[in-house]
């Protein structure tokens, strides 16, 4: 088939706004990082592994459950690494917003994390991710869910 490349003058492309949801934007997972790491880890620091499955766990009902029973039930879930998780984690550490330890392999809140973690707890926001969050606290410790994960997919 041949195209008229030579009767094409001129290609114009029109930028259009596209809606894009909530979850999906960096900001958004940003601030549930920082919850997490705020209410629901040991100094405030959490490994990857953590962080993806507190991610899985707070999209909706039925998952917040099975977190909840996982320490009763033993039993790790099979879960999807978010990348939109890691893009927001890059996008965290570059905000000045967490920290990554190479040492420990885990994330950690920095001062200026800290102070949006107050902040984002005085407003009317996350209202589930705060409850939930609020319930588990930091019954979940990294060594354990790695201790779970390890039993359930061993290498």
């Amino acid at each position: 088939m041949d195209l008229p490349f030579e009767e094409i003058k001129e290609i114009r492309f029109v930028r259009k706004k596209v809606p894009i949801s909530p979850e999906l934007r960096p900001m958004y997972r940003i601030s549930q990082i920082i919850l997490i790491l705020h209410l629901s880890s040991t100094k405030q620091t959490a490994s990857l592994l953590k962080l993806q499955l507190f991610n899985w766990g707070l999209q909706n009902q039925g998952r917040f459950e099975r977190l909840l029973e996982l320490k009763k039930t033993s039993n790790f879930p099979i879960i999807r690494f978010d990348p939109f998780l890691n893009r927001a984690l890059n996008y965290g550490m570059a905000m000045g917003l967490f920290s990554f330890n190479d040492r420990t392999g885990k994330f950690s809140l920095t001062q200026k994390g800290e102070v949006l973690a107050e902040r984002l707890l005085e407003v009317n926001v996350f209202l589930e991710e705060k409850k939930f969050l609020g319930k588990i606290k930091k019954s979940l410790s990294d060594s354990y869910i790695l201790r779970l994960f390890k039993e359930r997919y061993p290498s």
